[in-house]
């Protein structure tokens, strides 16, 4: 099988440390690999990190159209450390959230986290609206902070909104409460709705028991049932396992191989 590993921009220490180890781990299964900075396409499958670069957009747009396979990586949703900790990763689209019930069931990738489910929800407590990042702005462009705190000030009071920037010093500037260096943990203690495009905080949430509404993102598989203990539980155990560390490659490359 052909692997095309593109890096069209120089890579984060992260992006670096897994792509190594995946490459290794391809060609030690008998993968042909070719490592690329301009986007080639004549591969079944194409490997990048961070979708949001617009070179890696296009590639993966391109080559998913004419019927290739495109593995996407990007910083882990629980985990995250530079170059040893956990990376997501997805196959043709930004988020898992459609292949997520490919997963097993198997809890073991979850447990080994160590993370327990909370209960932090308060039903007149503050809506918590999550901020686009830097990349992310870039990608989607400019006014979505703005346009969704109009929509919330139609359905709350704007004393109860509170604005968290993606990184403190965030240019966005919107008439409610602002915190920017709080941990996401703590800002989800007594919230009664996180509101986000989608954020790795919709997964937060569903550890932290709070209702999240987003619009795209791996939490998205919880929409439409029941927000219990169960459902969120079951949709955990399953999103642990589309994030690996460089050290878990060879059954990182297994895992995603397997499920398409």
């Amino acid at each position: 099988m052909a692997v095309e590993v593109l890096r069209a921009h120089k890579p984060s220490l992260t992006a670096t440390a897994v792509l190594v180890a995946l490459i290794a781990a391809m060609k030690n299964v008998g993968e042909r690999v070719v490592e690329t900075k301009q986007y080639r396409g004549d591969s079944e499958w194409l490997m990048l990190f961070g979708v949001g670069a617009d070179a890696h957009s296009k590639a993966r747009d391109h080559h998913v159209k004419a019927g290739g396979k495109a593995m996407l990586w990007d910083l882990g949703y629980f985990g995250r450390r530079k170059e040893t900790g956990y990376v997501r990763g997805s196959i043709n689209t930004d988020h898992p959230q459609a292949l997520i019930d490919r997963a097993p069931t198997d809890p073991s990738r979850w447990d080994s986290l160590g993370i327990s489910l909370r209960e932090d929800y308060k039903r007149d407590g503050h809506i918590l609206l999550i901020g686009l990042g830097r990349k992310s702005r870039a990608y989607f462009g400019d006014g979505w902070e703005q346009a969704k705190y109009a929509e919330l000030v139609k359905r709350f009071p704007p004393s109860r909104i509170v604005y968290r920037p993606k990184v403190d010093g965030d240019i966005v500037v919107l008439p409610c409460a602002r915190d920017g260096t709080s941990a996401i943990e703590s800002l989800l203690r007594g919230a009664a709705l996180v509101v986000c495009k989608h954020s790795n905080v919709a997964c937060d949430a569903a550890v932290a028991g709070v209702p999240f509404e987003a619009t795209d993102g791996a939490a998205m598989w919880l929409a439409g049932r029941d927000y219990t203990q169960t459902s969120r539980m079951e949709f955990l155990q399953r999103l642990a396992w589309f994030q690996w560390r460089p050290d878990e490659a060879k059954q990182a490359w297994q895992f995603f191989k397997g499920i398409v």
